[in-house]
């Protein structure tokens, strides 16, 4: 389970499309910002970056979703065992929650979530073709990822996303913990073939584990000086709590990326070569 939307609604007071027109705007805002700063600094890796920003907008929009869902249940039922599972497909969002044992799972909740973030619960058996590869591939993940599970003790969140190649891909990347803080530092990715049930490869990213308090502003440094480039986690993370700082910054072994509002109040990504 993440913790993380259902605190940013709480003291944001946003609508649910509010929040989701809110990424996307900040996507084509970061586009035009990183393209006055690239002007001079063409070693940067924009279209790398790029593509880190348009995954991490993906993750929140599902975080969303997911939390709409978790919203719906969780005073009413006992929704422990069930995992959220939110994928865009055909220029469609869907949302089921679902129960993973061993390589399968189980539908458990079928729901269709609005514009307004109202939840309605749809027959189990209505308009679930989408889920199988995706479901199939959380389940083979979920069996995979368990030993890292056991070992540090956190809650994650998984993301599952389609890839241009027709791959699959499920990512698993910390949640805002109940303690209160924010984690980052690691992530992993395992892809799938297109029906979700033939495993490819993994990719992960493993630096220090690093909690981060979320309380009084201030500017805050990421530290991601053993790789070259920002990380589809580290952008996700900036995106997330973004409005509990000051400025951020993905402090690479090459480059400095920065969040911050500019004079027009509108957040933006400025990048600098080391």
């Amino acid at each position: 389970m993440s913790w993380l939307s259902k605190v940013d609604t709480v003291k944001s007071g946003t609508t649910f499309i509010q929040m989701i027109k809110a990424y996307i705007l900040f996507f084509l805002v970061s586009l035009s910002c990183m393209a006055k700063a690239q002007q001079g600094q063409a070693q940067f890796d924009t279209t790398r970056f790029n593509q880190c920003i348009d995954l991490a907008t993906y993750f929140v929009s599902c975080e969303n979703y997911n939390q709409a869902a978790i919203d719906r249940y969780m005073r009413t039922e006992d929704i422990s065992s069930i995992e959220w599972l939110t994928y865009r497909s055909n220029d469609k969002w869907h949302t089921a929650g679902i129960v993973t044992t061993g390589n399968t799972f189980t539908l458990s909740k079928n729901i269709r979530i609005d514009t307004l973030g109202q939840v309605t619960e749809l027959p189990l058996n209505e308009d679930t073709s989408w889920l199988s590869a995706p479901g199939s591939a959380v389940a083979v993940a979920n069996q995979q990822f368990q030993l890292v599970r056991d070992t540090c003790n956190l809650y994650f969140n998984t993301f599952v996303h389609s890839n241009a190649d027709q791959t699959i891909s499920v990512w698993f990347l910390p949640a805002f913990q109940p303690s209160g803080q924010a984690i980052y530092g690691c992530e992993w990715e395992y892809v799938f073939d297109k029906t979700g049930k033939s495993f490819l490869k993994q990719n992960a990213f493993v630096n220090k584990l690093t909690g981060v308090w979320i309380g009084q502003p201030r500017e805050l440094w990421l530290n991601y000086r053993n790789t070259d480039t920002p990380t589809p986690g580290s952008v996700f993370f900036a995106l997330s709590f973004r409005d509990y700082f000051t400025r951020m910054r993905i402090d690479t072994r090459l480059s400095t990326s920065t969040i911050a509002k500019n004079a027009n109040g509108e957040y933006c990504w400025i990048h600098k070569l080391k």
